[in-house]
């Protein structure tokens, strides 16, 4: 039985090394090693802890559902035609735009989180001196000779966290400041899809009441035109204004019913015109009498989005040119050393310092990149400014032009046109003057009832655009407290 060991000792021996024999393998340093598997185990189990399963990047995730507006919850679109609380707050709620606007200011808010984090340390640990062949002096086992070691260490940034917090800190500003511009755009164009689809209605109405006129009168002189007392010509001239008039009405139905579903596509909820009276107008996008215009532009969310952006290029420019300062590593490592019987100390700790050489990357590209994206953004502040100066220019210009065009026609142009229109019906009624010339006043007092309809509607558009400029709609969020908070 003793020889047989041997003989599988010496098997052994030739695959593992000249000097260990598969005994002493088993009694020295493969003990060790088999001691040392679950702690390898615990320690591969734990980095692997930390690495999720690979998941689809959002660019190959399907997109979200496409559902259709729901059928069972309707807007009022008169209750938020006039009052701009309302309707900022029923779009900071079901506006998808909004909601993925409130989505990048949370964005922000993570990485000012992530950018007041430290740097991870680091955990390294060494086995040496494991001997292969002989030993020095010959006989010694793994457990005499093997040194092990850990060593834990941790880079400290300098100058570094200050301007990284402040850029991301500015940027998170700047995404609540593009918050509340989209919200005040969304909130100007839902004020608009439900001033057209209102304006639109009562237009509708105009029409229909003409066609309906125009018909009864068509059969009225239908039993002229069969008497001779009508000609057929001046019959005829009547039908083709009613066809005329029959179209208008077709195309106008096609644009409200366009009106209401831009309506619902931007409310995200069907429109219900059941109010949408057109005196609403009048009141809709209410403005001050004398607007400060410097002031309004200067709390512009849009602009101050810029110079918020403008001012976090010029942080990240102040991160990349402090690259140039190195950043220390510190260390502090134990070692365990085995091979004492050479003279070296059993337990040994290690104190070190890395500095690293800034020679080749410097930050100085990166600074003259974020420098240039600050210039580019305090240029482009600059001209959306100047822009916007003009535009409240234009608009006030406009706005007084409307309103006098507009007292002037519902003053004094529609009573004398709806007096005269009553006079020539009876008179052609009497025979005391021929069909065309009805069909010309008629046409006249339609064309001016739908002039002036189109006249409030644009002053409301002029109004309109006017709270988008001046950001009016913005300080109804802020005064709402709509601001969306890390």
């Amino acid at each position: 039985m003793a020889a047989g060991q041997g003989d599988m000792d010496r098997r052994y021996s030739s695959q593992v090394s000249p000097g260990i024999t598969f005994r002493s393998f088993i009694t020295g340093g493969g003990a060790a090693v088999i001691r040392a598997c679950p702690l390898l185990a615990l320690m591969t189990t734990a980095a692997l802890a930390g690495v999720p399963e690979d998941a689809p990047t959002p660019a190959t995730e399907a997109l979200s559902e496409e559902r259709p507006l729901p059928t069972d919850t309707s807007v009022a679109a008169g209750a938020l035609l006039g009052d701009a609380a309302a309707l900022v707050a029923w779009l900071r709620e079901h506006n998808k735009d909004v909601l993925a606007a409130a989505a990048r200011v949370d964005q922000a808010a993570a990485g000012l989180a992530q950018s007041r984090l430290l740097l991870n340390p680091s955990l390294e640990g060494s086995l040496s001196d494991v001997t292969v062949g002989k030993t020095n002096p010959p006989g010694l086992r793994y457990g005499d000779t093997s040194i092990t070691g850990a060593t834990l260490s941790e880079t400290v940034e300098i100058g570094k966290r200050g301007p990284r917090i402040a850029a991301a800190r500015l940027r998170l500003e700047s995404e609540r400041q593009s918050y509340l511009d989209t919200l005040s755009g969304k909130t100007a164009e839902a004020r608009h899809a439900l001033a057209r689809a209102a304006y639109l209605t009562a237009r509708q109405e105009v029409l229909e009441e003409s066609l309906g006129a125009a018909r009864q009168n068509v059969d009225l002189q239908r039993s002229r035109a069969e008497h001779g007392d009508l000609s057929g010509n001046d019959y005829d001239r009547l039908l083709v204004d009613t066809m005329i008039l029959e179209s208008e009405v077709a195309g106008n139905r096609q644009e409200l019913d366009a009106a209401v579903a831009a309506c619902g596509a931007v409310l995200f909820a069907p429109c219900d015109l059941a109010g949408a009276d057109p005196s609403r107008l009048s009141e809709a996008a209410p403005l001050p009498p004398a607007p400060d215009v410097e002031t309004a532009l200067a709390r512009r969310p849009d602009l101050q989005a810029l110079a918020l952006e403008r001012d976090s290029a010029e942080k990240e420019a102040l991160l990349a040119r402090r690259r140039r300062i190195p950043d220390p590593s510190l260390s502090v490592g134990y070692t365990h050393d085995n091979l004492t019987i050479s003279g070296d100390q059993p337990n040994t700790l290690l104190f070190s310092l890395g500095i690293p050489l800034p020679v080749f990357d410097r930050g100085q590209h990166d600074a003259a990149r974020a420098e240039g994206r600050a210039l580019e953004l305090d240029r482009a502040a600059l001209a959306s400014r100047q822009r916007g100066r003009a535009e409240v220019t234009a608009l006030l210009s406009r706005k007084a032009s409307l309103e006098t065009t507009l007292a002037a026609l519902t003053g004094q142009a529609v009573p004398k046109s709806k007096g005269v229109l009553e006079a020539t019906l009876a008179a052609v009624n009497q025979g005391g003057m021929s069909m065309t010339d009805l069909l010309l006043t008629r046409r006249t007092h339609t064309d001016l009832l739908l002039k002036v309809m189109d006249l409030q509607f644009d002053l409301f558009a002029v109004r309109n655009d006017l709270r988008r400029a001046l950001g009016l709609d913005a300080d109804t969020a802020r005064q709402a407290s709509l601001e969306v908070s890390p």
